[in-house]
């Protein structure tokens, strides 16, 4: 089974960890991805899909969409 690494699933992970860690793990997270505000507000809202930095956000999270054999394209992913 493939993890899902589409925008949506980003929205859920992002907002669980906010609600685990309190709300500086929006800011920490996004630092730690090199996101600006702006594509993390897009990523908070699951409208993301631009794939490089989506993937340092799965990064950030723990999750690398590549050690699973997935590469991320525009609001998608396919097996790489």
């Amino acid at each position: 089974m493939t993890p899902d690494f589409s925008p949506a699933m980003l929205k859920f992970f992002l907002r669980a960890r906010a609600m685990h860690e309190g709300k500086p793990a929006r800011a920490r997270l996004r630092k730690a991805a090199r996101v600006t505000v702006a594509e993390m507000d897009m990523a908070w809202m699951g409208r993301w899909e631009r794939p490089d930095p989506r993937a340092r956000l799965w990064g950030a999270l723990g999750h690398v969409p590549a050690d699973h054999g997935v590469m991320l394209n525009h609001g998608g992913q396919a097996h790489g």
